[in-house]
C-alpha cells in the first residue's frame, strides 16, 4: 500500500499499467482490498480496465490511496480520500497500491523475539477501512500488546506529531465489555485506556503528542491510522 505524490512513478505507472493485464496489474501495482470506493473519491466514467483506471487516477488525483473500478460500468474511482460513505456495488473491485519497496516509509523496530516495521498514514478513515487498507499488503493496525510494543509506538510516534496532537487508530474492539486485539486475545493495560459514556464507542485510538493514552470511539470516526508490517 502507498500513498504516491503525483510526480511519483509517473511515466513508468501510466505507460506500464495502461497496457497490463489484470495478474500482471495485481502483482505489480495493486494489492485487492475489500474496501468500497467512497463518496470522498473521484469519479472517471468510460474506462475500459483497472490498469485504465490507474493510469487515469495517476493524471488526475495528487497522490492515490486506493482505486475502485466497475468494468460492468467503466466507472473508475480515485480516491486520495477514504473519508466519506461507501458506494456500495456488487462489481467494484478495489486495490490499494503496491509499495515501492514496502521499505518506503516504514521503520523498522527489534523486538525481543523479532521484527516489525511501522508505517504511518495522514489519512482520515474509518477503523475497519484503515484495518482493511494494512491488511491488504499483510499488515494489521498496530497491536499494543506489551510495554515494548508501547514504547516503540511513542518513539515512533512522537516525532510525527512534532508537539502537535494526533488520533490514531490502533487495534482493538469491545466485545461483550471486554476489549480484545482482532485475533479474540484480551487487550493489556499498556495502553491505559479511557472509555466513554457511549456504548456503540468499541474502537480504540491513541491520542497524545510527546505521550500517548488509548481512548474508545465510534467506528465511523475518521482519524489517522499506522500499520505494522513482520519483517521477514
Amino acid at each position: 500500500m502507498n500513498i504516491l505524490p503525483k510526480a511519483c512513478l509517473f511515466i513508468f505507472l501510466v505507460v506500464n499499467a495502461i497496457h497490463s493485464g489484470s495478474a500482471v496489474f495485481k502483482s505489480k501495482y495493486g494489492i485487492k482490498t475489500i474496501e468500497y470506493p467512497k463518496e470522498s473519491c473521484q469519479r472517471i466514467d468510460n474506462v475500459r480496465s483497472k490498469g485504465q483506471c490507474l493510469g487515469a487516477c495517476v493524471i488526475t488525483v495528487d497522490k492515490i490511496v486506493m482505486i475502485s473500478h466497475d468494468e460492468s460500468t467503466k466507472t473508475c474511482m480515485c480516491c486520495n480520500d477514504i473519508s466519506g460513505s461507501d458506494i456500495i456495488g456488487p462489481n467494484w473491485k478495489s486495490y490499494a497500491l503496491r509499495t515501492f519497496p514496502l521499505s518506503d516509509g516504514c521503520t523498522t523496530y527489534n523486538l525481543t523475539s523479532h521484527q516489525i516495521c511501522l508505517k504511518y498514514f495522514p489519512v482520515r478513515a474509518r477503523y475497519s477501512s484503515a484495518r482493511n487498507l494494512c491488511q491488504a499488503e499483510d499488515g494489521d493496525l498496530i497491536k499494543i500488546d506489551s510495554q515494548e510494543k508501547y514504547d516503540i509506538f511513542e518513539t515512533f510516534h512522537v516525532p510525527i506529531a512534532n508537539n502537535t496532537l494526533i488520533e490514531v487508530w490502533v487495534q482493538g474492539e469491545k466485545i461483550e465489555g471486554q476489549w480484545k486485539f482482532d485475533d479474540g486475545t484480551p487487550i493489556p493495560n499498556f495502553c491505559p485506556i479511557f472509555p466513554g459514556t457511549n456504548p456503540e464507542e468499541i474502537r480504540i485510538r491513541a491520542r497524545g503528542s510527546t505521550s500517548f493514552v488509548c481512548w474508545d470511539n465510534l467506528n465511523i470516526a475518521l482519524f489517522h491510522y499506522s500499520c505494522e508490517y513482520p519483517v521477514n
